[in-house]
């Protein structure tokens, strides 16, 4: 009997008691509360553009990603095809022939031509290296480069409307000063805007359609209010000029394909080669 007692104690001994207080041995956790850590925003600078004083050709784009705002360079991503479409289209090439530029006597004397223009595999010709890195040595052989908008973000569709029409007025300052003889939008979008600024202040209603827009050199056609868009433009700019629009050259822009974007560019050097010889 005894045996029996004291076997219902020891069992007794094991009953759970609800109103025993919980300590954290008991099996209830207690939860620490982890704070969450600020958010760290980083301050990327402007991209600054490189002009100068008389230009052949100053190529626009959107605004500096964050490879062009860390390296401080135009078209700095290595997936942006600006720079192999620049070289294999020989767009210095053929700007410097404008220029009535001799490659081979100015080759002996300018270290940085020596540095971009190659000897070609056939004897007298030649081929360019230009990269992002050159792009402010490059203003020297008269070809700038210049953005919508100068602040730097992660992908353009940050950039709000008004900020991007508040730009335009600049961009239009920067093309007079420099006398730019060709301006070259790389990108439709851009030019969507410039067009969009003109056409709220001319108070009309306007957008670009597949009937109204081709790639390449604009030129006034069969619509009256591109037409004037384009007019009341060259009346701002002051100077005779060209306008070329060309696609994105992101690595993500599939609009046309990468022949197709090289002919566009083949047809701008042409154009500056023959207007020189005209």
């Amino acid at each position: 009997m005894k045996e029996e007692n004291s076997l219902k104690s020891v069992i007794q001994s094991f009953k759970y008691d609800s109103k025993a207080p919980s300590s954290p041995g008991n099996g209830n956790r207690i939860r620490k509360r982890v704070q969450k850590q600020p958010k760290v925003t980083h301050a990327y600078k402007d991209l600054a553009p490189s002009l100068s004083g008389d230009l052949k050709a100053i190529f626009v784009g959107f605004n500096p990603g964050i490879q062009s705002s860390l390296q401080q360079h135009h078209y700095a991503h290595f997936t942006n095809l600006f720079w192999k479409l620049f070289n294999q289209s020989d767009f210095l090439l053929k700007v410097l022939k404008s220029l009535g530029v001799d490659i081979e006597k100015e080759i002996e004397c300018d270290e940085l031509l020596r540095s971009v223009v190659i000897p070609g595999d056939i004897t007298g010709s030649y081929r360019t290296a230009v990269k992002a890195e050159h792009d402010f040595e490059i203003s020297k052989y008269h070809i700038g480069f210049t953005d919508l908008v100068l602040r730097c973000t992660r992908m353009a569709q940050e950039l709000t409307l008004d900020e991007k029409l508040a730009n335009v007025p600049r961009l239009i300052s920067e093309f007079s000063n420099t006398g730019a003889r060709y301006v070259v939008f790389v990108g439709k979008g851009i030019w969507e805007i410039v067009v969009k600024y003109y056409a709220d202040n001319l108070g009309i209603n306007f957008k670009l359609t597949k009937s109204n827009f081709l790639w390449g050199k604009q030129i006034q056609r069969d619509d009256s209010k591109y037409n004037l868009i384009l007019s009341k433009l060259y009346q701002a700019l002051g100077h005779p000029c060209s306008i070329y629009v060309f696609p994105s050259t992101s690595g993500l822009v599939t609009s046309l394909n990468y022949n197709e974007k090289l002919k566009l560019w083949h047809d701008l050097g042409d154009d500056v080669v023959n207007e020189a010889n005209s």
